[in-house]
């Protein structure tokens, strides 16, 4: 296939609810494997971006986490307080919190295929630090609250029908000593394996932990100072790892921060696990440019190719990279920060977007983004419903959708000044139904 190599820069000038969406580049190599729609969490909202990597949904906001959509097409996304929940008008229909003084670590939840939800929680635990003469050495002083992992089944009634708590379980000595100074055992991925049991990332033990989900017995310890596995194929280990998976192939991705005592770039990871003899063999591995201290994540889409979030980088501002089997780039976006990203082929209901009709009044031509909207937001700065045609160049505009939201038309072309109503929109503008 031959390559295909140009950048895109995006920028929106106008500011939505004081929140500007950021400058930001995409640099696709193989348009013919670029597909779907992108979600993701910025520092500045919940983005949405379509196969031609422009934003097509903005909700401004800097505490947002994760943002998903589920099979039964409701939307997630986190903040501090709460996991939300939208319908496909882009409306919070309910929301959940964990219970029992518990309080929510909004790094992760799970719907459950019988419609319950894990949520990840925490609570703070005093350490009497003399018990540790290897540990106490490094303070100076002899207790410290450490923060450990609490997991919580809750129902579609909201009622708790699990609890694991993950003090009862890990031990300070876990975490690599270079570790213990977070305070914090940092779980940060929830995943469900074929057999209904959990799967728990802990990033400051570098550790997957799968859990009975009946008794919250530990099945068994891959990675860290607990390590139950033989590695094979895989002479450095995985270190400060986000985003467990399960593959309906049977193995297991995960994103390795390469934040560690043996430094190495970020790495995305597929494993094969025997959990009899208790080998894990590294099967498929991709290194991206830099490591990462935070996020990330791996998702293997559906015709063989992976997308990563590139997590946070010192000094850099990588997003998110789609990769093919082999291992070439075929999409780069950076500049978004993004906590994860996820991408999916189809959207299970319809946008309504704003669609630009062009028009000519006493030989001057209009942009109109058509009546109904509380306000409009202009590629060009505009804040009108008509605005001039003033040049050659694409055009767009956001109209609030949802709450607190924005939903853009498609880019709109004008190609040709001395017959800017005689044109093309640059992909389909008068397709409202999702692709």
């Amino acid at each position: 296939m031959k390559k295909l190599f140009f950048i895109v820069i995006l920028s929106i000038p106008f500011i939505l609810c004081s929140q500007e969406l950021p400058v930001y580049k995409a640099t696709r190599y193989d348009t013919a494997d670029i597909k779907g729609y992108y979600f993701l969490t910025s520092t500045q909202g919940l983005i949405i971006l379509d196969k031609d990597i422009n934003v097509i949904y903005f909700k401004p906001g800097k505490l947002f986490f994760d943002f998903t959509m589920q099979e039964n097409g409701l939307m997630v996304y986190e903040t501090s307080d709460n996991i939300y929940f939208m319908d496909s008008t882009f409306h919070v229909v309910d929301s959940f919190t964990t219970k029992n003084n518990i309080e929510l670590d909004p790094h992760d939840r799970l719907i459950l295929p019988d419609g319950n939800l894990l949520l990840l929680g925490c609570e703070k635990v005093k350490i009497n630090l003399l018990k540790y003469p290897d540990i106490v050495k490094n303070f100076k002083y002899d207790s410290l609250n450490i923060t450990f992992p609490v997991i919580q089944e809750q129902n579609k009634k909201h009622n708790v029908v699990f609890e694991w708590h993950g003090k009862e379980h890990f031990k300070i000595t876990d975490a690599d000593s270079l570790i213990v100074k977070p305070f914090d055992v940092h779980s940060n991925a929830l995943a469900l394996d074929d057999d209904g049991n959990i799967l728990l990332s802990s990033k400051n033990l570098n550790e997957i932990t799968k859990i009975n989900r009946k008794t919250g017995a530990i099945i068994w310890r891959m990675g860290g100072k607990r390590n139950e596995f033989k590695f094979i194929n895989c002479p450095v280990p995985f270190y400060g790892q986000h985003d467990i998976k399960k593959l309906p192939n049977g193995h297991y991705t995960l994103f390795d921060n390469g934040d560690s005592p043996i430094p190495h770039n970020a790495r995305a990871m597929e494993f094969e696990l025997d959990e009899i003899n208790k080998n894990a063999t590294l099967v498929w591995s991709y290194e991206t440019d830099a490591n990462a201290y935070g996020r990330g994540s791996v998702q293997r889409l559906n015709n063989g190719s992976t997308l990563i979030g590139l997590g946070r980088h010192r000094g850099g501002d990588d997003c998110f990279e789609v990769v093919s089997p082999s291992g070439k780039k075929i999409l780069h976006v950076n500049g978004l920060f993004a906590y994860r990203v996820k991408n999916y082929s189809v959207l299970p209901f319809q946008l309504h977007r704003p669609v630009i009709s062009c028009f000519d009044s006493a030989g001057v031509n209009y942009l109109d983004a058509g009546a109904g909207y509380r306000s409009y937001k202009w590629s060009t700065g505009d804040s009108t419903r008509i605005i001039k045609v003033q040049k050659a160049g694409d055009y767009f505009v956001f109209t609030p959708y949802g709450d607190a939201g924005y939903i853009s038309s498609e880019k709109f072309n004008v190609a040709d000044m001395l017959m800017p109503c005689n044109l093309r929109p640059s992909a389909n503008r008068n397709k409202n139904k999702d692709r």
